[in-house]
């Protein structure tokens, strides 16, 4: 099983598809290899760029949603009355946050300002999934957040998830940036799930990522390739190393590990 992160993986820094990628693919899975996407994205969020794409299975939202051949393994979301909960912590520590739910990407009138939140609006109004948050909207789901403060500010918001029965982990994206993840998923958890309903070894699970959200993916991969657009630090636990997105990555590695 061939396991892929989205952004910085498939898809170069300016989120351009190389021309190489959808051929890679297309000769492993004639190979026999099973084909999955394992991506931060919720479901709102997926690039059709990807629609005709030789694909078995889906791990979305870090985990929180898993497809297999069109059926739903998983799927996690809070309720409208959960997730107005939620957002009342982050009003209360004056954290900027992009909510990341399945309908749409919603974007609190009353949180804090903040250049990077503006930029995730750009993008959400650009594709038809920017909503904002109102307290009677039934679709107010909350899956995942992406937010931007210091560490303290995290450790204490971690503190204040788990305070309300709905504890949330968070991921270092650098630069102040946190993902913040449903305790108890994650991209690893969701390829255990998959593999193990196949009854398909660690050893033959293939992993290729670039950041600190694909780190549990590589935990649980037998074979981990980090991009050669990933940090220093990502590529360090990866067992082996390819080149950019846009320098055919993809198409490198698998030609190294023989699976095409």
């Amino acid at each position: 099983m061939l396991f892929f992160d989205i952004d910085g993986t498939l898809f170069d820094d300016h989120r351009c598809l190389p021309a190489s990628v959808l051929p890679a693919m297309e000769a492993a899975r004639r190979n026999g290899h099973r084909l999955v996407i394992n991506t931060g994205r919720t479901l709102c969020n997926m690039d059709h760029r990807l629609d005709s794409f030789p694909l078995d299975g889906w791990i979305m939202g870090c985990g929180t949603r898993i497809i297999w051949h069109g059926e739903t393994l998983q799927s996690m979301e809070r309720t409208p009355r959960d997730s107005l909960r939620l957002r009342d912590v982050f009003l209360e520590l004056e954290i900027p946050v992009v909510w990341e739910c399945d309908t749409a990407m919603y974007f609190d009138p009353l949180s804090k300002p903040h250049p990077a939140i503006e930029g995730f609006q750009e993008w959400a109004e650009k594709r038809r999934m920017f909503r904002k948050i109102t307290e009677t909207d039934p679709e107010f789901r909350a899956v995942k957040m992406f937010c931007f403060t210091d560490s303290q500010t995290i450790a204490e918001l971690e503190h204040r998830t788990a305070g309300t029965g709905m504890p949330y982990t968070a991921i270092n994206r650098g630069d102040g940036a946190w993902e913040l993840v449903p305790s108890g998923f994650s991209k690893g958890k969701g390829m255990d799930i998959l593999r193990q309903k196949l009854g398909i070894s660690r050893e033959d699970c293939y992993a290729f990522g670039d950041s600190s959200n694909d780190l549990t993916m590589f935990e649980y991969a037998g074979h981990s390739i980090a991009m050669g657009n990933a940090p220093d630090e990502i590529k360090a636990v990866c067992s082996y190393v390819t080149a950019r997105p846009e320098e055919d990555g993809i198409a490198k590695a698998m030609k190294h590990f023989g699976l095409i």
